[in-house]
Order: C-alpha cells, then sequence, then structure tokens
C-alpha cells in the first residue's frame, strides 16, 4: 500500500515521508494524520464546555429564582441574586402590560365598530353592508395602525411608571423610615420577585386579548393594576421603621412621598403620550390639526 502524501502543519506544503523538517518553512514534524493541515487541528468549538456550564447554571438559577416569589414573594431576598434577574422582571411586565392594555383598546374598538354594523345590518341589510364595507373595515385597520404607532410609547411610559413605583418604595423605606438595610440592590431584587407575579397576570391577560376573550383580558389586567397598588403599598407600610416618631405619621409621610413621585411620573407620561397622539392627529390630517 502507498504511503498517504504528508503535509507540513505550519505552511501546509507536501513534504517526502519520514522528513524531520519541513523544506519549505523548516517546522519540525510531528505524527501528523495525512491529508490534514494545521487549520483543521486549531478549529474551536463556537461555546466551549466551561461556558455551556455556565449557561446551563444561569439558566437553572433564574428558573429557581422565578418559581420561588410564586411560593414566598418576600422570603428568600438575596442580595447576591444577580440584578439582570429583577431587570428582566420588571422590563418584561411592562412590556407584556402595554401590548395587553394596547391589544384590549384596539378589541373594544373594533368590537364596537361591529356591534354598530350589525345594529344597522338588522335595521337595513344595504346600510349595514355599505357600513361594514366602508366604515368598519376602516375602523379595524385604524385601531391596529394606531396600537403599532403607539405601542413603542406605551411601553415606554409603563417602565417609567414601574421605576416611578421602586424608587418610591426605596424613598419611602431608605430615607424616611430609616432602614438602612434597604439597598438598591435588595430594593431591586424585593421588586423583581413581586414583578414576576405582575408580569404573569400580564402575559394571560395579553393572551386572553390576542384571541379575543377580552372580557378574561379585561378582569385580569384588572388583577394586575390592583396586585400593583398593592405592592407599591406593602413595601413600606411592612417595615419597621427606625425613627423616634410614632409609626403612622412616618407611614403617612411615606406614603406621601411616595405618592408624590408616582404622580411626577404619571404627568410624564400624559406629557409623552399626549405628544404622540397629537402626532398621530397632525399626520392623520395632513397637519390642518
Amino acid at each position: 500500500m502507498e504511503n498517504q502524501p504528508t503535509f507540513c502543519p505550519n505552511c501546509g506544503k507536501e513534504i517526502e515521508a519520514g522528513s524531520v523538517f519541513c523544506t519549505n518553512c523548516g517546522t519540525k514534524m510531528e505524527n501528523q494524520p495525512a491529508n490534514e493541515t494545521s487549520t483543521a487541528n486549531s478549529v474551536k468549538p463556537f461555546v466551549t464546555e466551561e461556558q455551556r456550564e455556565i449557561l446551563k447554571n444561569g439558566a437553572t438559577n433564574l428558573w429557581e429564582w422565578i418559581v420561588s416569589p410564586v411560593k414566598a414573594p418576600t422570603k428568600n431576598v438575596q442580595e447576591n441574586t444577580p440584578l439582570w434577574f429583577s431587570w428582566l422582571s420588571i422590563t418584561l411586565t411592562a412590556i407584556f402590560g402595554a401590548l395587553a392594555l394596547g391589544k384590549i383598546l384596539v378589541n373594544i374598538i373594533t368590537n364596537t365598530s361591529t356591534s354598530v354594523g350589525n345594529a344597522l345590518g338588522s335595521a337595513n341589510n344595504s346600510l349595514g353592508s355599505l357600513y361594514n364595507q366602508n366604515v368598519g373595515n376602516t375602523v379595524a385597520n385604524t385601531a391596529n395602525h394606531v396600537f403599532g404607532q403607539m405601542i413603542f410609547p406605551i411601553i415606554i411610559s409603563f417602565i417609567i411608571l414601574h421605576a416611578a413605583t421602586i424608587l418610591g418604595g426605596w424613598l419611602a423605606n431608605f430615607a424616611i423610615l430609616g432602614d438602612k438595610t434597604f439597598t438598591f440592590k435588595k430594593m431591586l431584587n424585593y421588586y423583581g420577585r413581586f414583578y414576576v407575579l405582575l408580569f404573569a397576570l400580564n402575559f394571560v391577560s395579553f393572551l386572553f386579548a390576542l384571541i379575543g376573550i377580552n372580557a378574561l383580558a379585561i378582569f385580569i389586567i384588572y388583577l394586575a393594576l390592583m396586585l400593583w397598588g398593592f405592592i407599591s403599598f406593602f413595601t413600606y407600610i411592612n417595615s419597621i421603621h427606625q425613627r423616634k416618631m410614632d409609626t403612622f405619621y412616618f407611614k403617612l409621610l411615606a406614603w406621601l412621598a411616595n405618592s408624590a413621585i408616582l404622580g411626577l411620573a404619571f404627568l410624564i407620561v400624559f406629557a409623552i403620550m399626549g405628544s404622540e397622539i397629537a402626532t398621530l392627529i397632525s399626520n392623520a390630517t395632513g397637519g390642518i390639526l
């Protein structure tokens, strides 16, 4: 059987079998497999075993962190939990809250338009058909177009409101009630755990709105809004204050401070949404309004 050609692992030049050094570049030869160049041996995996293990552990820890607040929201609040767990929980809550609310409003507008068309059709078939062809379809298309145009500002508005909720809770606990253990990391993890519950409600509400079951979607988003208000209240009303003044007055002061921050956030949100709505109206009317 003939010997297979041997190639230099450095420059790839074919060399004679049994040669100790490459005659082209001088590289010392090892026992190289036939028909293989150095590039074949230098290929590295896209993800190393160590990186794969880190990703696996991260996913496992995230899942455990998600399940933990569902079972016991106020227990096992640890400062060494990765902050991105909480950021992810809060961001997804804002996104799906905006999507759910937006889709619910689109459904209400579309369903109302359909009901008007059906009512006109019951009175006069021609009138109902004319309405559905010329008005009903336009209303549905316009509602979906506005939803697409407004969804990003709505998400930003929800993020601002949730950020204000968290900032207000921290101010109430750390600055007013004097709980110096309520650090930024602890605060973020505390709210991130609560927001897992909010995210679940917003996500389910969006799914129901998406398949057209508007009544359930509205009910669940209502529960989410009530839970959001309770979370904002619970985080400081449950704290033990470190001041000499009576508990009632300090917690009243904490509530006022939290309300003031949320009120400011709502003003910012109204300004953003008002500007976006004005822009949409101006574009729709060709700048007349």
